[in-house]
């Protein structure tokens, strides 16, 4: 059975606002996140895509990046639909073919096949299909680039993006292994 990432998005909106403190004390800074998605299995990953937008639009997050761990094109085709839709169509999306394969057709494809009256995509993308970047390239240079004990990663779905992350060895972003990026930039790890 899989966890909703609904709680652990409202979990960490909260934390993030200071809920409950009645003091004058600066806002806190937004919270880094990478959030990593088996979109499109069921509804889930879309509702906690859209309470992070949220989220940034009132300044507590910081959506840094999208790993997408399921083979699926048109799930990669919904996370940019979504970016788009809510504003924020820089957020880097990683996705790789090596991910978990699913040939069950879901609910991405039906909604990224819809046409408006002159036949083009009835939502906008800012990205071309297979503009997609490797998901542990992707974590190398985000991580790297962050500072020290400052990144949440929140993960539902199937690990392997996660397991090719902590298994990568140095390279010209990072000297550190993985696992050394990963202790030394992430602070909470939500699966």
């Amino acid at each position: 059975m899989k966890i909703s990432l609904l709680p652990a998005a409202a979990a960490l909106l909260l934390a993030g606002t200071g809920c409950g403190s009645r003091s004058a004390a600066p806002a806190p800074e937004p919270i880094r996140l990478i959030v990593e998605t088996d979109m499109g299995n069921d509804i889930d990953d879309a509702l906690a895509l859209d309470l992070l937008y949220k989220g940034m639009d009132a300044g507590h997050i910081r959506l840094i990046g999208v790993s997408l761990n399921k083979r699926s094109s048109t799930s990669f085709e919904f996370i940019d639909l979504m970016n788009t839709w809510y504003g924020y169509p820089d957020i880097p999306i990683a996705y790789t073919p090596r991910a978990v394969d699913n040939k069950d057709r879901d609910y991405t494809t039906p909604v990224c096949e819809l046409k408006a009256s002159d036949g083009k995509p009835l939502f906008k993308r800012s990205r071309k299909p297979g503009s997609w970047e490797d998901p542990v390239a992707m974590y190398r240079r985000l991580l790297a680039a962050e500072p020290d004990n400052s990144v949440v990663v929140v993960s539902v779905g199937f690990s392997g993006n996660l397991a090719a992350l902590l298994a990568s060895g140095g390279d010209d972003v990072s000297p550190l292994t993985g696992r050394e990026l990963v202790a030394r930039k992430v602070k909470y790890f939500s699966v």
